[in-house]
């Protein structure tokens, strides 16, 4: 197998992987709209081993980058300006891999933003729920007094 055939096999399992995460991600944000929270886990250990997965597979990549004498921080614009022979699939791969890429941390961006308001809302929530009044320390009115302005009763 030639070097440029093993680099768009490595790249177009890594591509697999990257459409498996996008994917991922896209339904990840239905799960945070939908509060369904025990779903949600399950997917982010789908996609923590995808991201496994995605580590060995780079190596992998890096391996063979070694292996040929190429510098192993060679970009990939780089690598195919020097490689004769199938240029057309490595700009291919490598373009599907950016806008993949892209689409990942556009949308990972949204779910965080999701996340954020979805936890601002349980802590707005929460501080109405829980609120007291404490006695003042300094003023006109009456020592020991305490208005209590809870939802619940705290007493057990």
């Amino acid at each position: 197998m030639t070097f440029s055939e093993e680099l768009i096999d490595l790249l177009k399992k890594e591509l697999k992987i990257l459409l498996a995460l996008k994917e991922s991600t896209f339904e990840k944000t239905d799960l945070i709209i939908e509060n369904q929270v025990e779903k949600l886990e399950e997917m982010l250990k789908k996609e923590e081993e995808l991201i496994n997965t995605m580590a060995i597979t780079e190596e992998k990549r890096i391996k063979l980058l070694d292996s040929w004498g190429v510098d192993t921080n060679t970009p990939l614009s780089e690598l195919i300006k020097n490689i004769p022979e199938k240029k057309e699939n490595l700009i291919d791969i490598g373009e599907k891999l950016s806008k993949s890429l892209e689409e990942i941390q556009s949308r990972n961006d949204i779910n965080n933003q999701l996340i954020n308001e979805n936890l601002q809302w349980l802590d707005f929530n929460m501080n109405l729920l829980t609120n007291t009044q404490t006695p003042t320390t300094y003023g006109k009115e009456k020592k020991g007094k305490e208005t209590k302005n809870n939802l619940f009763d705290r007493k057990v």
